[in-house]
């Protein structure tokens, strides 16, 4: 690892805090200057990494152009998502103020997704629609072509709010890709949101107002949000009549999370307190609890949510951004401060300290990445460190810290490889929720509040 004053960076002297290149990076919350400076060291040797796209896709691609996951064929180099494309490299230089960089990325970006369509927020066209929303810093900036994005994403809006009233009509359930944060409402909402689009956001705020209002599978009573079952609800016996989703990046916590920041900017529709409080409420009833307190297990098919008493307790979902109490934490604090219900902050803190209560080996994380990897979770603490200063998640942020730095690995092209469980391979990835992007965004936050609103593609803003 390059020694501190050969970075291409600024050194905060009394914060002992590195910055990557172009940003500068301040003393936050007391960290100690060791601490601080090696995790200068590593951003600045990540952002190195991961400067030259030519040399990134060449590093991404080294092992073939396909990965095999399940029979299912993935890129490694994927221009079509945040997760594995050059828009997250974008936000990345963004974030650390080298635009000409993320520029370079961005024109990357335009020039290999133009045609394709919108996927959601960080997919497909969303996946540039964000990464430019991000980057654009000053007045101006991207104006003619985040125009047209703009226009792509409330188009993408009002078809999925007609995709979501059809499934109404018929009173069948709905399903994640129509609601969710990855590609469903959700996600597109705050996008308008950020971009002040409030005609299409209150539609889209209406519609998920809409899952206030409960259905019925095989006579049971579920909530409007229930997931019919498909291929991908489906996750083992007995899911085929759908299940609940728990999750924040999938379930109804981001739905949650949009509707509280809408109506906490004044953006607010019929039905919407009504919604936040039924939504909220819900996550509270459905707690479990075992010898460490209260937690969020992940989903739950039709028998066992009718059958609660009468089940097996479920697991707690592993710690993570994607499912469990970091996410759905969150997204209770968001509708405890549009709606004045600190009883739900109160339930959401418990559950994440019953989270960092557990032996850390029980966390379930098997990886580096943001999306359910050490990186997720390092953030987490460190957003709720500074909105709940004073609590265990500072000290918690400090060793998820040390974790990361002590796993960076010179040998690695990007400094940390990322572990596909299904395959059981290590994969060197570049962007936002499996690769080095994330762990670069979140160890820079770590260090300083963040410069630009990235997380809010996360909901986490």
């Amino acid at each position: 690892m390059k020694p501190v004053d050969a970075l291409p960076a600024e050194v905060v002297e009394e914060g002992g805090v590195a910055a990557a290149r172009a940003g500068r990076m301040v003393e936050v919350g007391g960290l100690a200057a060791a601490r601080a400076t090696r995790v200068g060291e590593v951003v600045g040797e990540v952002a190195g990494r991961l400067r030259d796209l030519d040399s990134v896709v060449a590093a991404t691609t080294a092992n073939g152009d396909v990965i095999d996951i399940a029979d299912l064929k993935c890129p490694p180099w994927d221009v079509t998502t945040l997760s594995r494309g050059p828009g997250a490299l974008a936000i990345l230089f963004a974030e650390l103020g080298e635009r000409e960089v993320a520029h370079e990325y961005l024109s990357r970006t335009v020039a290999e997704s133009a045609a394709l369509p919108v996927a959601g927020a960080l997919e497909g066209l969303g996946a540039l629609a964000t990464a430019t929303r991000i980057a654009a810093r000053e007045p101006g900036d991207y104006a003619s072509i985040l125009t047209r994005l703009d226009d792509r994403m409330s188009e993408h809006a009002r078809w999925l709010v007609s995709v979501h009233q059809a499934t109404r009509q018929a009173q069948v359930p709905t399903c994640a890709g129509v609601v969710d944060v990855v590609s469903g409402l959700a996600g597109v909402g705050r996008y308008l949101l950020a971009r002040e689009r409030h005609d299409v956001l209150e539609e889209v705020l209406t519609c998920l107002s809409s899952l206030r209002e409960p259905l019925k599978i095989d006579g049971i009573e579920v909530p409007g949000w229930w997931f019919d079952g498909t291929e991908k609800t489906i996750v083992g016996p007995g899911f085929e009549r759908g299940q609940a989703n728990f999750g924040l990046a999938h379930g109804i916590p981001g739905p949650l999370a949009l509707l509280a920041l809408s109506w906490s900017a004044g953006i607010r529709v019929d039905g919407q307190a009504e919604a936040i409080t039924t939504m909220a409420d819900w996550l509270l009833d459905r707690r479990e609890s075992d010898a460490y307190g209260n937690y969020w297990t992940g989903f739950v098919p039709l028998d066992g949510y009718a059958n609660r008493d009468r089940r097996p307790r479920p697991q707690p979902a592993r710690a993570s951004w994607c499912y469990g109490a970091p996410g759905i934490a969150r997204a209770l604090d968001f509708a405890a401060d549009a709606l004045n219900r600190p009883d739900w902050t109160a339930a959401g803190l418990d559950a994440f300290r019953s989270l960092l209560a557990r032996p850390i080996d029980d966390w379930g994380i098997t990886d580096d990445a943001f999306c359910h990897g050490w990186a997720g979770m390092l953030y987490l603490c460190v957003l709720f460190d500074r909105s709940h200063p004073g609590q265990e998640f500072g000290p918690a942020a400090d060793r998820l810290a040390d974790r990361l730095i002590e796993r960076f690995d010179p040998a690695l092209p990007f400094g940390y490889r990322y572990y596909q469980p299904v395959a059981d391979l290590h994969l060197d990835l570049p962007g936002l929720m499996e690769g080095a992007a994330g762990i670069a965004l979140a160890l820079s936050a770590y260090a300083r509040p963040p410069r630009t609103d990235w997380d809010s593609a996360l909901l986490l803003s």
